[in-house]
């Protein structure tokens, strides 16, 4: 069966001829990410994939089960239609799978339905919001793909001062939305990452100096559990489940709303510096020294070392929450050799202007390591494994090394409000992002075990620093991490607490059903 469509994407899709897929970019593909689409055609050719997909009966049958019992508000899609794919990719190609139907719910009613077909067939589902999950199988699925597109709710209560948030949109859209009423959310720090999946991991971000993570922010959740029950989750109605939704992931059903604190927005001061290669140990310096001497919670940096394609870019992302910065704010960036310029903008065009890492149609994975001081000796390793990983790359083609330091101050976790990541204020940890991306899937070993390893490394680094990391001190950030990392990694003493919710929430185990971490 050789199938031909036209559909309005910007990547072809390749079925070879084995029990994988593969996603092959154009030749005249743009290299700048975007969301905007074009004519290709998309070509599906003859393999035992496709039967496969069109051919799950089971699963096909349920998919017209949930198609005849939702409202007109929602849809299912299946293979032959252009809107399945936007559903199922993937910001890695590696995250993507091709599923029996994509549902798009439009209604809390309507996912509560879709959940009770689910729960009573038992048959597996994925639930995606922006896509941004680089481990596979955690937002994909084969068989029931949920997508939160409908989702998009973004609305200013100026009275309570509050915003109810969608998990079906990327940051983007919701700081533009907010952006007329000089509020904003606590969300993330780049474009084109998505709410959801964001606001249930933790959620680090630009104003996390001066009000802590997301889930400090989050009020209240509109919540369908696995049974399709539709809750409103806070601290009085149902205090251990809005203890467990506060970073415990998708353990406990599908949010459709987030209700958060709505912070003033002024405009704001920053932007991207670029610099030279030969800059590196100057830049490492000032990122040292800024951790250690910056006081003032409105300052914040992301330092970021990126190689792709043989091309590197050391750049340095400053932000300031006013209009502008006390005088010497950045100077020790400023005063290096550099390209771009810090200037008064709004919030919205700071987060664009971040550089976001183009790994469209590569694969890829994250992992992390949190330490309790961005040293010298911490830093100058992340140096030294960026370069050496760099150069070990080049043989595998187009490749993508990137690795982020991320300082906040000390008392960042003393906005903490609780919940099941931890981050008490006796023990503050700051991020580091280590990041591989890459072409062909024969490779994938390779790359996933040099994640691990300059983890390892960096981590090392840290405990030879002297850094007491042993045990529960070591907390790592769900959204960043590996998919073999252990629970008691990531949640440490919360881990029990959050296993006996889960249990009380979803006896039958529906959420077994679904990728991503699991309690």
């Amino acid at each position: 069966m050789n199938l031909l469509w036209k559909f309005c994407i910007e990547f072809v899709i390749l079925l070879p001829l084995t029990n994988t897929l593969s996603i092959i970019p154009t030749l005249n593909r743009n290299p700048i990410y975007s969301n905007s689409l074009c004519n290709q055609n998309f070509t599906i050719f003859n393999n035992p994939l496709i039967p496969r997909i069109l051919g799950n009966t089971d699963t096909l049958q349920i998919c017209h089960d949930i198609e005849n019992a939702i409202s007109y508000e929602s849809q299912v899609f299946y293979l032959y239609d252009p809107r399945y794919y936007d559903d199922i990719h993937h910001y890695s190609i590696s995250s993507t799978n091709f599923s029996v139907c994509s549902v798009e719910p439009g209604t809390t009613n309507d996912l509560a339905i879709i959940m009770k077909i689910i729960g009573k067939n038992r048959v597996p589902f994925g639930i995606k919001s922006g896509g941004h999950s680089l481990n596979p199988g955690f937002s994909s699925t084969k068989d029931v793909h949920i997508s939160m597109l409908r989702f998009s709710q973004v609305n200013y209560n100026p009275t309570d001062q509050t915003v109810d948030v969608g998990p079906g949109l990327v940051w983007n859209d919701v700081y533009k939305q907010l952006q007329p009423f000089n509020v904003s959310v606590l969300g993330g720090r780049v474009s084109n990452v998505g709410v959801g999946g964001f606001l249930l991991g933790g959620g680090y971000g630009w104003k996390s100096n001066q009000y802590g993570l997301s889930i400090d922010t989050i009020l209240e959740y509109e919540l369908v559990t696995p049974n399709g029950t539709i809750v409103n989750v806070n601290n009085q109605t149902y205090p251990d489940l809005y203890f467990g939704l506060k970073g415990g992931l998708n353990n406990f059903g599908i949010v459709t709303n987030f209700k958060m604190r709505a912070l003033p927005q002024t405009l704001v001061y920053g932007g991207v510096l670029l610099y030279d290669f030969l800059e590196i140990n100057n830049i490492l310096n000032a990122a040292v020294n800024f951790q250690h001497n910056n006081q003032d919670p409105k300052a914040q940096i992301l330092c970021d070392f990126t190689s792709l394609g043989g091309s590197v870019a050391i750049n340095i992302i400053a932000f300031y929450d006013a209009p502008t910065a006390p005088p010497n704010t950045f100077d020790i960036f400023t005063s290096i050799a550099h390209l771009g310029k810090l200037q008064t903008r709004s919030f919205l065009s700071l987060v664009q202007a971040s550089p976001v890492v183009i790994t469209e149609n590569m694969r890829g994975r994250f992992h992390t390591i949190s330490v309790s001081n961005i040293s010298k000796p911490v830093v100058e390793k992340v140096r030294d494994l960026f370069i050496e990983y760099t150069l070990a790359s080049i043989p595998y083609g187009r490749t993508l090394v990137n690795f982020d330091v991320e300082p906040f101050l000390p008392s960042y976790f003393e906005k903490s409000q609780g919940g099941a990541y931890p981050h008490s204020p006796s023990n503050p940890l700051f991020p580091i992002v280590v990041q591989f991306g890459w072409q062909s899937e024969l490779d994938d070993q390779v790359f996933i075990n040099a994640t691990q390893t300059v983890a390892e490394a960096i981590l090392e680094a840290a405990i030879q620093d002297g850094q007491d990391l042993s045990g529960s001190k070591e907390i790592l950030y769900p959204n960043y991490a590996l998919d073999n990392t252990p629970l008691i990694k990531m949640y440490g003493k919360n881990l029990d607490r959050l296993k006996s919710i889960r249990q009380q929430w979803d006896p039958e185990n529906i959420m077994y059903l679904t990728g991503g971490f699991k309690f």
